[in-house]
């Protein structure tokens, strides 16, 4: 199963600021790694070591909880994030 998934530090960002956030997780076979926000996927990447959440302009409405999952044929890991 994939190792629990890291999210690339702690950043606090305003209304109108560019956010990129990246969730890494490694495994082998690569995972499938998404970023969601509630049961709505925000961002995904296919057998690739990382995922790439970027906001152009965060506004208050992206603020909440995320969930970074990592899977792959032998289970799953997941991180949730604010």
């Amino acid at each position: 199963a994939p190792r629990p998934p890291v999210i690339n530090g702690s950043l606090w960002a305003l209304a109108g600021d560019q956010v990129s956030l990246t969730c890494a997780a490694r495994s082998h076979p690569a995972p499938i790694l998404t970023v969601a926000r509630g049961r709505r996927v925000v961002a995904t990447a296919v057998y690739e070591p990382q995922v790439t959440l970027l906001l152009e302009a965060a506004a208050p409405e992206d603020a909440g909880e995320y969930l970074c999952r990592a899977e792959n044929q032998h289970g799953h890991s997941s991180l949730a994030f604010n």
